[in-house]
C-alpha cells in the first residue's frame, strides 16, 4: 500500500474540494428559503434526534447505578430507590426509542421533497442546454447519472442529519462522562482509539475513493450503451447484430466488474485495519477495569458503565466507518450528476432581454458566419431576406449549410458573426422562448413520444382544446387514418412513434406544428425520406398548412420547391446562386444541372413504380393508398 501513498495527498485535496463543491449544490434543497415549513421539519428532526443521543448516552448510567444498588451489601433487601431507578431505565429506553422511530415520519417528506425538488433542477437544466451537449451525450448515461445522483443526495441526507450527527453527539457525551467519573487512563485510551479509528476511516476512505470513482464512471458508460442499443433495437435486428451488441455490453460490465471488485477488496482491508483499532481500544479497557474490580477500586456497576459505554461506543464507530464510505460512495454519484450543473447552455438570453413583438413573420440574415468547429467554417458571410408572407427554399448538397441556417433561426445556435433578424429585431437580443414560440418546425426525422396521437399532436400548443386537435389534424390530412383507428386520437404511437409509418409520423408532425400557430414554417427536408407519391401528398399537407405564413423549406428534391418566392443554392456555405424557379433555370447554371439530373432519375422512378404489381401495406395510411393509385 505504501508504494502509492506519497500520491495521494493531492487527490485527497482534490476530493474535498468536490465533496464541498457537491453539498453545496444539495444544500439549498435541503434549506430552501422559499419554504418555511420544510425549515421547520429540519429544525424538528435535529431537535429530536439530538433528544435521541442525549437519552441513549445517559440509559447505562441508570442501569450502573441500579445494578450498585442491587448488589448485596450484607441482608439489605430490594428497596425503593432501585426499582424507581429500573422504571425509569424502562421509560427512558421506550422513550428514545420511539423518538428514534419518529424519525421516519420526519425524514420520509424531507428525502421526497429534496428528490422532487433536486430531480426537477435537473431535468430542467438538461433542457437549458444547448442542442451542441445533447448530441454529444449517451441518453442512457445520462439517465443512469440523473437517478444514482438522487439516490446519493437521499442517502447523504439520511446519514448526515439522521445518522452521523446523533452517533457524534452520543460519543461527546459519553466521552465527558467517562472523563468525569473513570480515571484518566480510561479516557486516554478511548481517546486514542476514537482518534487512530477516526483517522483510518478517513484517511482509508479517501484512498479508497480513487477506487471506487473510476468504477461508478465505467459502470454508467456500460449502462448509457446497454440503452442505447435498446433505442436503437430495429438497426441490432436488421444487420442481426445482437451478439455483437451484447459482447460489448459485457466488455464494459466486465471492466466495471474489476474496477468494482477492486474497490471492494481495499474496502474490506480498510474494515479489517478499523477493527483492530477497536479490538486493541476495547481490551486495553476490559483489561484495566477487570484489575480495579479485583482490587475493590471500581464497583461491578462503574464496570459495567464502563463497557456498555465502549460497546455504545464500539457500535456507533464501527457504524460510523461503514457511514463514511456509504458517503463517499454517495458524493461520487452526487459529483457525477453535480458536474450537469456545471454544463452552461451555449446559447443563453442576455441581461434584460425582451419577448420577440408581435409581427408577420419577415426574416433577414445579414452577414452570418458560423463554425461548429473553428477549424472548419459551416456557413460564410451569407447574407439573405424573407418577405412576411414568402416561401423560402434552401437546396444545395449535403453539408452545404442549409439545415444550420434553419438551426440558427431557430436559435439553437448563435451567429459567430452577423445578425439573424425576425421582423426588423435582432433574435440573439430576444428571449429563447419567444423566438422559438414564433417558428414551427417539422423536421426530417419525426420522432414522437410514447404517448397518443392526440397528446403528440396536443404537444404543439399546451392546454390547447379537443376541437383544436381535431382541427390541426384535419389541415394536417390525417383525419381520415386517425378515424379508421379503433381507438382514434387515443391511439398510442409506440417508442419514438414506430408503430407508425413515416408519412403518418410527417402528418402528425405537421398537425403539431400547425396547433401552435406559428408566424414562421421552416420544414427541413420533412419529405426526403418519403416515396414519390407519399412527398407529393405530404407536400400538399404543407402547401396547405403554411398558405399565408412565411416559410422556409429546406429540400433535396426541387420538385418540391418550384413554387417557392426565393431559393438559394446553397454549398459550402456560400448562396452561390438564387433566384426563382424559372430564373434560375434560365441561368443554366449549378441549379439547372441537379434539375435536369434529378428529372431523370424521376422520370425511371415513375417508370419503375408503373410496372410494379406491389399492393400498399393494408396497415398504411389510407392517404398514401389513394395517392399510390394516382396515374
Amino acid at each position: 500500500m505504501s508504494r502509492f501513498l506519497p500520491s495521494v495527498a493531492p487527490d485527497i485535496r482534490a476530493g474535498h474540494k468536490a465533496d464541498l463543491k457537491a453539498i453545496a449544490v444539495v444544500m439549498p434543497y435541503l434549506w430552501p428559503r422559499d419554504d418555511p415549513g420544510m425549515r421547520w421539519r429540519v429544525v424538528l428532526s435535529v431537535v429530536i434526534l439530538f433528544l435521541t443521543a442525549i437519552l441513549n448516552a445517559l440509559l447505562p448510567v441508570l442501569f450502573s447505578i441500579a445494578i450498585d444498588q442491587l448488589t448485596p451489601t450484607g441482608t439489605s433487601l430490594l428497596v425503593v430507590a432501585p426499582v424507581a431507578l429500573l422504571l425509569g431505565y424502562g421509560v427512558i429506553f421506550w422513550v428514545s426509542r420511539a423518538l428514534n422511530e419518529l424519525r421516519w415520519i420526519l425524514f420520509g417528506p424531507l428525502e421526497q421533497r429534496v428528490r422532487r425538488r433536486l430531480g426537477l433542477a435537473v431535468f430542467d437544466h438538461l433542457h437549458t442546454l444547448s442542442l451542441r451537449y445533447h448530441l454529444s451525450r449517451r441518453t442512457g448515461m445520462l439517465s443512469r447519472v440523473q437517478e444514482r445522483g438522487l439516490e446519493a443526495a437521499a442517502e447523504l441526507l439520511f446519514n448526515v442529519v439522521f445518522v452521523i450527527a446523533p452517533l457524534i453527539t452520543e460519543i461527546i457525551i459519553i466521552t465527558a462522562i467517562v472523563l468525569g467519573r473513570f480515571e484518566s487512563h480510561y479516557a486516554i485510551i478511548m481517546a486514542v482509539t476514537l482518534s487512530l479509528f477516526l483517522y483510518a476511516v478517513i484517511y482509508g476512505s479517501e484512498v479508497l475513493r480513487r477506487y471506487q470513482r473510476p468504477a461508478v464512471i465505467k459502470a454508467s458508460e456500460a449502462h448509457g450503451k446497454a440503452i442505447d442499443s435498446l433505442i436503437n433495437y430495429e438497426t441490432v435486428k436488421y444487420f442481426g447484430n445482437e451478439e455483437y451488441v451484447s459482447g460489448r455490453y459485457d466488455r464494459e460490465l466486465a471492466e466495471a466488474e474489476r474496477l468494482t471488485v477492486r474497490s471492494l477488496i481495499y474496502r474490506s482491508m480498510l474494515g479489517v485495519t478499523q477493527m483492530t483499532v477497536l479490538g486493541i481500544g476495547a481490551g486495553a479497557i476490559v483489561v484495566l477495569g477487570g484489575i480495579d474490580v479485583a482490587e475493590g477500586a471500581m464497583t461491578v456497576g462503574a464496570f459495567v458503565l464502563i463497557n456498555t459505554y465502549l460497546l455504545q461506543l464500539v457500535r456507533p464507530l464501527e457504524r460510523l466507518g461503514n457511514l463514511y464510505r456509504s458517503i463517499k460512495q454517495a458524493l461520487i454519484d452526487l459529483e457525477q450528476m453535480v458536474s450537469i450543473f456545471e454544463e452552461q447552455p451555449e446559447v443563453t438570453d442576455r441581461p434584460g432581454g425582451e419577448p420577440l413583438p408581435d409581427g408577420d413573420g419577415a426574416i433577414r440574415f445579414e452577414n452570418v458566419s458560423f463554425a461548429y468547429d473553428p477549424r472548419r467554417p459551416i456557413l460564410k458571410n451569407v447574407s439573405f431576406d424573407v418577405e412576411a408572407g414568402a416561401k423560402l427554399a434552401l437546396v444545395g448538397p449535403s453539408g452545404g449549410g442549409k439545415t444550420t441556417l434553419g438551426r440558427l433561426l431557430f436559435r439553437f445556435y448563435d451567429p459567430a458573426e452577423g445578425t439573424v433578424r425576425i421582423d426588423g429585431h435582432d433574435i440573439s437580443r430576444m428571449t429563447q422562448h419567444s423566438v422559438r414560440g414564433a417558428i414551427g418546425v417539422v423536421p426530417q426525422d419525426t420522432v414522437l413520444f410514447n404517448e397518443s396521437i392526440g397528446e403528440n399532436i396536443g404537444f404543439g400548443r399546451p392546454g390547447a382544446t379537443d376541437e383544436d386537435i381535431s382541427a390541426a389534424a384535419g389541415l394536417a390530412q390525417i383525419s381520415t387514418f386517425i378515424g379508421s383507428l379503433p381507438d382514434g386520437l387515443d391511439t398510442v404511437v409506440g417508442e419514438r412513434g414506430l408503430k407508425l409509418s413515416g408519412g403518418e409520423k410527417q402528418r402528425v408532425a405537421i398537425a403539431r406544428a400547425v396547433l401552435k400557430r406559428p408566424r414562421i414554417f421552416l420544414f427541413d427536408e420533412a419529405t426526403s425520406a418519403l416515396d414519390s407519391h407519399t412527398e407529393q401528398a405530404i407536400q400538399q399537407s404543407l402547401t396547405e398548412v403554411s398558405r399565408g405564413s412565411t416559410t422556409v423549406v429546406i429540400a433535396h428534391r426541387l420538385s418540391t420547391i418550384i413554387d417557392a418566392d426565393q431559393i438559394l443554392f446553397v454549398e459550402a456555405g456560400e448562396i452561390v446562386e438564387r433566384g426563382s424557379h424559372l430564373q434560375l433555370l434560365a441561368k443554366q447554371g449549378i441549379y439547372a444541372a441537379l434539375w435536369e439530373r434529378q428529372q431523370r432519375s424521376g422520370d425511371e422512378e415513375d417508370n419503375e413504380e408503373a410496372d410494379s404489381d406491389e399492393s400498399t401495406d393494408p396497415a398504411g395510411d389510407p392517404d398514401e393508398e389513394k395517392a399510390n393509385s394516382t396515374p
